[in-house]
């Protein structure tokens, strides 16, 4: 275990991160994006590798200008798993929950064996490119003996998160800034938790395809009462229904007054995910997210 810090830094002209490592770790760096990997993986360091653990997706929630985001988590995915297969390492991909644990019903639960449920997110293109990306590296991984391993878990929260991306809106509620919610739920783990199960699964000599890494399971409005609890902030003064907000979205799609239809058609959902194999085969546990436990949820 080690900590991580990350920061900002221009690489031919674009944003990307530059990794900050306590030194006994020996730790090396190569810099490179996952769409255009001719770049980099031939760099004779990689033929060092036993695993990797792709992480790397592009998160944006709108049928507008879609193809950036099939590039980079379908395309990108394949990529990675080119690399693994040329390097002889396991592949460890992060896919979502979406792809199967997506219900119109708070009650519902899908474990590893559950079917794709394509036809309520195949016109979400984030959750539609997972989905995707997670079919081709499961046939390709059968057909040319690539070790891969898929993790889906629910929205990640916790400590350092650097770009403030998964706990946007627990900002805007913090800062009065976030007028209303959708009727929804909302599934959450934290990313400590799934840190670790993640690094178990590079261990093991024989791991299983996919794991889901539940966590806290709960209606929107029960959310945002333990984050003002815990914040002391009140929450969010309105829960609107899913047509008027839909609507409303609909309006003023593409003015950045208010989410993208697409996030709206989202938060009317249900997240639910069971596992049958992680605790006993990683020794996965999520912490509370309110309380209990002992262990607190860090939010922020």
């Amino acid at each position: 275990a080690f900590d991580v810090r990350l920061a900002w830094t221009p690489v031919l002209g674009a944003t990307s991160y530059r990794l900050e490592l306590p030194g006994p770790l020996g730790t090396e760096v190569i810099l490179g994006g996952i769409t255009e990997p001719e770049s980099w993986w031939n760099d004779p360091r990689l033929k060092r590798l036993d695993g990797i653990i792709h992480l790397a997706a592009l998160v944006k929630h709108s049928r507008r200008n879609t193809d950036i985001v099939y590039q980079t988590n379908v395309a990108g995915t394949l990529n990675m798993f080119e690399l693994a297969a040329r390097t002889g390492a396991r592949l460890i991909h992060m896919s979502t929950s979406g792809v199967v644990g997506c219900f119109t019903d708070a009650g519902s639960r899908a474990d590893e064996e559950a079917p794709y449920c394509g036809d309520r997110i195949g016109t979400w293109p984030y959750y539609d490119s997972k989905m995707k990306a997670e079919r081709e590296i499961l046939q390709r991984a059968q057909d040319e003996g690539v070790s891969v391993v898929i993790f889906r878990a629910p929205v990640l929260l916790g400590p350092d998160d650097h770009r403030l991306h998964s706990c946007r809106h627990i900002l805007k509620a913090m800062k009065r800034r976030l007028p209303f919610v959708v009727q929804g739920g909302i599934h959450f783990v934290d990313i400590r938790d799934v840190a670790e199960a993640m690094v178990r699964s590079l261990e093991m000599k024989a791991p299983r395809p996919i794991y889901h890494l539940s966590g806290t399971a709960c209606g929107i409005n029960d959310f945002f009462r333990m984050v003002e609890e815990i914040s002391g902030v009140p929450g969010p003064p309105f829960t609107l229904p899913f047509t008027p907000a839909w609507m409303i979205a609909r309006l003023l799609e593409g003015r950045g007054l208010v989410p993208d239809p697409v996030t709206i058609e989202m938060a009317s959902h249900h997240w639910g995910l069971a596992s049958l194999y992680a605790k006993d085969d990683l020794g996965f546990e999520s912490r509370d997210g309110y309380s209990g436990t002992g262990r607190r949820f860090f939010f922020f």
